[in-house]
């Protein structure tokens, strides 16, 4: 019955093995519609991950209404917000630019150069590969987002290096800003 527990449905999430997270400009990239077609040329992979995964979050403002006296007759919305956090722990051009903006980061004759300034950046589409137990796909494309923070670095012998990042997504032309792709266990292809 569709309408059972189902434990088919209840996972884990984990990136998929050789790369997953890519990104491309939000305005060149082709977007992709499903979690099966491959991503087009214009996505890069972006490296690894740190062990805290990927974080979503969506912040909802709402204003209520009142009636004469005072009893809520309507809630709405005022603002809707999605970001999502993570941290990119390989130190390469591509992540690196992810925190300080593509024309800050070159990476030329054996050396990466990242200029450290307020420069603000285009928006791209970020896709997420992962994967659920029994080997579930789920794509997550964010069709488009600016980096909208940058966390601190540290430096040591007992951490890996790296930039946490928060991403705002913004609405699309449909007015989505994240779009998730998951294999049912429910209805089949």
């Amino acid at each position: 019955m569709a309408n059972d527990n189902n434990t088919a449905n209840v996972s884990i999430g984990k990136g998929v093995a050789g790369g997953y997270v890519f990104r491309a400009p939000a305005a060149t990239a082709s977007v992709p519609t499903d979690n099966s077609t491959a991503l087009g040329p214009e996505f890069v992979c972006l490296g690894y991950i740190s062990e805290d995964g990927i974080s979503e979050s969506i912040s909802v403002d709402s204003e209520n209404y009142v009636d004469m006296n005072g009893d809520v007759v309507y809630v709405g919305k005022s603002s809707r917000e999605e970001t999502i956090t993570l941290t990119l722990i390989e130190v390469k051009a591509e992540a690196l630019k992810v925190a300080y903006g593509a024309n800050n980061v070159t990476d030329t004759a054996g050396t990466i150069t990242v200029k450290h300034n307020s420069d603000d950046d285009a928006a791209y589409c970020y896709v997420f590969e992962l994967l659920m137990k029994n080997n579930r796909k789920w794509r997550q494309v964010v069709p488009n987002a600016t980096t909208t923070e940058v966390g601190d670095l540290t430096i040591s012998s007992g951490e890996l290096v790296g930039r946490e990042v928060t991403l705002m997504a913004a609405v699309d032309s449909n007015g989505d800003s994240v779009i998730d792709y998951i294999d049912s266990t429910e209805t089949s292809a």
